[in-house]
């Protein structure tokens, strides 16, 4: 049974379309290849019992295991690679896009905060050389700097939707009809 005030599957489908597409676009490379997962994604959706309670969490999830069902039965009798490969150009290209949205978020926090977080995330300064720098304890450099992560996340998280697996980015939209700082959107996607 969905959560209460939370949007039906149908409609979240519906919404969620580019974005899903754009998804599985930039993991399989191929733009009929990934209308073909997605519609297997929304085929699953729709015959999933019970109804999930979080649908677009678990559109997201589902787009993400169909992707790697691909590949698996893709790859599935080739032999494994002696070495490890890089991570794929898409996956290069998204970290840097979103790399380059962070620095103008960040420069639009409070200073205090904002000095913080250039001076220990960006300028990879040590805590405590900072907390000496500014005469304080480094306990409070450390909430100082917990606080502007926060703060940061919280501005990225209102701007975009962010897929994370493993603690990592692993893709990520402007929300429709987000104001974002900075004014121009950072990445949209791919374009259908």
């Amino acid at each position: 049974m969905p959560a209460p005030g939370s949007r039906p599957l149908a409609q979240v489908m519906v919404e969620s379309r580019r974005a899903l597409l754009a998804f599985l676009r930039r993991q399989v490379g191929d733009t009929a290849l990934a209308e073909d997962l997605l519609q297997d994604v929304f085929v699953k959706a729709l015959t999933a019992q019970p109804a999930p309670d979080n649908p677009d969490g678990w559109l997201r999830t589902v787009a993400r295991t169909t992707v790697a069902d691909y590949f698996r039965r893709l790859h599935a009798t080739e032999p494994l690679a002696d070495e490890t490969p890089s991570p794929p150009e898409s996956e290069t290209r998204l970290h840097e896009a979103l790399a380059g949205c962070l620095q103008p978020l960040a420069d639009a926090l409070p200073p205090r905060y904002r000095d913080t977080l250039l001076a220990v995330e960006f300028g990879e300064r040590p805590l405590r050389e900072l907390a000496a720098a500014e005469g304080v304890s480094l306990s409070a450099i450390k909430s100082r700097a917990s606080r502007a992560r926060a703060m940061l996340r919280e501005r990225v998280l209102d701007c975009c939707e962010v897929e994370f697996a493993a603690g990592l980015v692993e893709d990520y939209a402007q929300r429709l009809g987000a104001q974002c700082q900075p004014a121009r959107p950072c990445h949209q996607g791919d374009q259908p």
